[in-house]
Order: C-alpha cells, then structure tokens, then sequence
C-alpha cells in the first residue's frame, strides 16, 4: 500500500513539472512576439520618417555651390595675363648662342673637325675636317710629315692642304720669319701672316714644344683668298687640336 502511495506521488509530481515547462515556454513564445512586433513597429516608423524628409533643399545647395564655383574659375582663368611676344622682352627672346672660341686672335670653327689623326713614334693627335683624307710619311721610323686635302665629296676646294712637318733640327729656328707668337697650354705658338704668291695664299704655324725631341710646323696652302677666308679658321681650329708626346 505504501508503495502504491508513492508512486502516485511520483506520477503527480511528473505532471507538475510538464505544466510549468509548458507555462515557462508559453510565457517565452508570448515575450518573444511582442519583442518582434515592437522592433517591426520601430523599423515601419523609421522608415516612415526618412519617407517624408525632402532632400530637395540639400540638392539644390550643391547643385548652387557648384555653379559658383565654375563662374569662380571661369572669372580666374579670364583674369590671368595673356602672354604675347609683343609682351616679352628683349631679354627673353634672345636666344642664347654658342660661346665663342677664340684662338691666336681669330674666332676659330670647330664644328666641321670630327675626324681624328693619331700616331705613336712621336704621339701627334690632330683633328682634321670631315670627308678629308690624309697620307703620312716616316723616317727611320720616325712620323716625318702628314698632309691633309679635301676628298671627293668634301666641300671645300681639292686644292687646299695642311702640311704637318716635324722638325728635328730646333736650332734652327728663327723666330724673325713669324709676325706674332703666344703661349698655349705651355707651348709657344709663332704665327706667320698670310704670303700671298701670284693667286696661292699660305700661312704657317711654328709650335715649340720646349725640350721635347721634335718641334712642329703646320702650313695652309689656298688656291686662292677666298678659300684661304673660307677655311682659315678651320685651319686654326685644327691647329688647337694638336698634341704631340711633349
């Protein structure tokens, strides 16, 4: 009997506890939707608002600032000064020109004597013009003397020469058959003035090289003045080039 008693006590405790897991659940669904009615409810009147606010206003203030600032740029580019070359001066229109060089006294033209003669008995370097040619000759294997003329396709007369001559005997030298003479990079230069002799013009350049074994004589010969004026200053463009072993 006793134990039938407390079975039934079981049982009913059992069904107490269902109800109130029940109930408990009951009350969590019914927290639960009113929660989620609550925030729909929020969102539909949020969304109301923003519905109703007009943005035209705002548009048409940016639209305004950025015409203002177009006619403020416009008026900036019109007010900058037209530059004109009625404007510039003199200064600036000048354009700048190549510096002079200048050598025993005339302006000399380097631009036409890209090609370059070298030798090792005595070391002489020269530059001569383009499109000119040159024959050397040695003794006791010694350079002796170089001549450069004009080739076929240069444009000057086939008649002009510069004449290298390498002289031994440096005291011989007489300093009375040149008109003037200067030092350049520690080598004296004695120059002749142009001999004219019936239409030939010639002119001749000394270099004393000091202690140096050999002493230089460079001589232009022109078939005439006009290409002796022509060529002259290429002539002594050349003769600025030269170096030797001294």
């Amino acid at each position: 009997m006793r134990n039938i008693i407390y079975e039934l006590m079981n049982h009913i405790d059992f069904q107490l506890k269902i109800k109130n897991q029940k109930f408990d659940w009951f009350v969590s669904l019914r927290k639960s939707v009113y929660y989620s009615l609550i925030v729909h409810l929020v969102c539909v009147i949020i969304i109301q608002l923003l519905l109703g606010i007009d943005f035209s206003e705002s548009a048409r203030i940016r639209i305004k600032k950025i015409k203002q600032f177009a006619v403020e740029l416009k008026e900036l580019e019109e007010s900058k000064p037209q530059v004109t070359i009625e404007g510039l001066s003199k200064r600036d229109t000048t354009t700048n020109k190549l510096e002079k060089v200048i050598f025993a006294g005339i302006e000399i033209d380097t631009t036409s004597i890209i090609n370059r003669y070298e030798e090792n008995t005595l070391n002489v370097s020269i530059l001569f013009p383009v499109g000119w040619i040159y024959f050397d000759n040695q003794v006791k294997n010694i350079i002796d003397g170089i001549i450069f003329i004009p080739g076929e396709n240069s444009n000057y007369d086939r008649r002009l020469s510069v004449l290298i001559q390498v002289n031994t005997q440096k005291n011989l030298f007489n300093s009375g058959l040149y008109d003037s003479s200067f030092t350049f990079n520690r080598v004296e230069y004695y120059i002749s003035k142009p001999q004219k002799i019936f239409e030939q013009v010639t002119q001749t350049v000394y270099i004393r090289t000091g202690s140096f074994k050999a002493d230089f004589i460079i001589k232009l010969t022109s078939p005439n003045e006009i290409e002796f004026k022509k060529f002259q200053s290429t002539f002594f463009a050349m003769v600025r080039s030269f170096s030797a072993g001294y």
